[in-house]
């Protein structure tokens, strides 16, 4: 079983790399003026999957290497970082080909599949070696793919530049900022890169000046929200882990 997951997540983190690279490079890539919304931050800012796609290789090399495969980390969140890995990658292909009907619901999906792998971190005991990354690194990808889930069903809509539904989409980046602060007070592993990545979002959004100024307003609060949720489990879980006998010990619960 521990192979099959492992020969499953190796191949599913090979698509998420190559296929948008490799479409970059041999194709016409992304068309990501697709996706040029009130609430898309600015180019520079999609520089983040550089680390997002280094930490994701580095924490599937651990997992499948042979010392890795029985790692608890591996075992509890192979799948569904697979799930996460494949599906976007057909997020990819589908943005790379113009099908524009399922990337609304293609990357949803796979924030989903990496909510599932960080939830499931949480209680689990500190892996070796370069298992150790899979904390980090889902964090990355949970924080990113989240804000992009919302950018995402807002660019399906028809009408996007109106002002109605200009203000429903500063809501629901609101709102979804607080899902994700919410995530990251609560989070004992893969805080820290769930707030950096989600911040990150947010914070180029809120200083892109081509974009309307509700949505910089949305995108300064929910960075700022975000932040303080860091700041909070930063203070709070050294003092309350290990009250129960389930609990990871207080060295182990750092958000990061």
């Amino acid at each position: 079983m521990d192979r099959t997951r492992s020969l499953a997540l190796a191949g599913a983190c090979a698509a998420f790399v190559a296929v948008p690279n490799l479409g970059a490079l041999f194709g016409d890539g992304e068309q990501t003026d697709q996706y040029a919304t009130a609430i898309t931050p600015p180019d520079y800012a999609f520089g983040i999957w550089a680390p997002i796609f280094a930490s994701c290789a580095a924490s599937a090399v651990g997992q499948c290497l042979p010392a890795g495969r029985g790692d608890a980390i591996s075992r509890r969140t192979g799948w569904p970082l697979a799930g996460a890995y494949a599906v976007n990658a057909a997020w990819s292909a589908a943005a790379q080909t113009g099908r524009f009907a399922l990337t609304p619901y293609l990357l949803p999906v796979a924030a989903a599949f990496a909510a599932t792998a960080h939830i499931r971190l949480q209680r689990t005991p500190p892996a070796t070696g370069l298992v150790r990354a899979t904390p980090a690194s889902t964090g990355l990808l949970l924080g990113w793919t989240t804000l992009a889930s919302a950018v995402n069903v807002f660019a399906a809509q028809a009408d996007r530049a109106s002002p109605r539904a200009v203000a429903a989409a500063t809501a629901g980046l609101v709102a979804t900022s607080a899902a994700v602060a919410a995530a990251v007070a609560r989070s004992r592993r893969g805080g820290m890169t769930l707030a950096l990545a989600s911040s990150w979002a947010l914070g180029t959004l809120a200083c892109d000046p081509t974009r309307p100024r509700g949505a910089r307003v949305a995108g300064a609060l929910g960075a700022i929200m975000i932040s303080t949720a860091l700041g909070f489990a930063m203070r709070r879980r050294p003092h309350t882990a290990g009250r129960d006998s389930g609990a990871p010990r207080p060295s182990d619960t750092r958000p990061w």
